[in-house]
């Protein structure tokens, strides 16, 4: 009697992939395209940073001895122009972080000379900065819409890269895949898995932060409170502690751009689960494995 080979069972369970899973193979990728994508990210960025908080630290250390201009330069217009200037960069280097990112989850070799030319493409830029008016927009009606409206557009940069989608129409198939689970199911649906994704690389990017930037402003701290207790001039500590911040702020440009590429392929596999258990395809896929075409061996 001819033994039946028994059909290999798949090591992610059926139905949407868990959230567990989805960390461990978000790290997973992240470390196997490590070298590729990174440097080609963090390593601009950084030195980006570093320009822009010396910048800032000649700027303010110059007006340390009055107050009350340093408090306008807040609102000084080249400042502001620096800053935002600084924000644009660092959104376009993080999109061509998660560019990279897709593809790469798709199979596609890592190629980050074309993520940098797709993202400054113009219907690409215009549709981020669509994007990020309405999380700015959600971020300013009391902070709470923000947690709703960040997940729910979390899948705008694969639909541009996958699917070639721009403007509303990127936004609309967001808002399609994030909202779709199963009915009864409220824990398995990616509404649900890219808000924790995005509070876990949240919080990861602040400790992680944290711990690279205590060293460098701990001491400053601790000498301008030294000197206030001894009704001493402080002045000169707090310019000290501005200059400090330039070697933490790179090294915490660093760090954050790690956790990031973490976070860039958790939405990747997150976008690719949720459109395949919308169009089938996972099933498909399954299906494919299980009964090959005639001429290839079966499982």
């Amino acid at each position: 009697m001819t033994e039946i080979p028994a059909i290999p069972v798949p090591a992610v369970p059926p139905g949407p992939l868990p959230f567990h899973v989805l960390l461990d193979e978000a790290q997973r990728l992240a470390r196997r395209h490590f070298r590729a994508i990174y440097p080609a990210v963090a390593i601009p960025l950084a030195l980006v940073t570093t320009a822009v908080t010396a910048i800032q630290a000649h700027w303010f250390s110059s007006r340390m001895a009055d107050l009350g201009a340093q408090a306008i330069s807040f609102l000084n217009p080249a400042y502001l122009g620096v800053t935002l200037l600084h924000i644009a960069l660092l959104l376009v280097g993080y999109n061509a972080m998660q560019v990279a990112a897709v593809r790469a989850t798709s199979g596609a070799p890592v190629d980050m000379r074309q993520a940098w030319r797709f993202t400054v493409r113009a219907r690409t830029l215009g549709t981020l900065l669509l994007w990020y008016a309405m999380l700015f927009a959600s971020l300013g009606c009391c902070c709470l819409p923000v947690f709703f409206v960040a997940p729910l557009l979390s899948f705008i940069p694969p639909a541009m890269v996958e699917e070639g989608r721009f403007g509303l129409q990127a936004i609309s198939r967001s808002v399609d895949l994030a909202r779709r689970h199963p009915p009864g199911r409220w824990q398995e649906s990616p509404l649900i898995k890219a808000a924790l994704l995005l509070l876990v690389g949240t919080l990861l990017g602040y400790l992680v932060g944290l711990l690279v930037s205590l060293p460098f402003l701990l001491p400053g701290y601790v000498n301008i409170f030294r000197k206030a207790a001894a009704g001493e001039d402080f002045s000169a500590g707090m310019s000290s502690l501005l200059w400090m911040q330039v070697p933490a702020q790179c090294l915490n440009a660093l760090a954050s751009a790690a956790v990031y590429l973490y976070v860039c392929f958790g939405i990747a596999l997150l976008f690719h689960d949720a459109r395949g258990r919308q169009e089938g395809t996972d099933l498909r896929a399954e299906i494919e494995s299980a009964f090959p075409p005639p001429g290839e061996p079966g499982p």
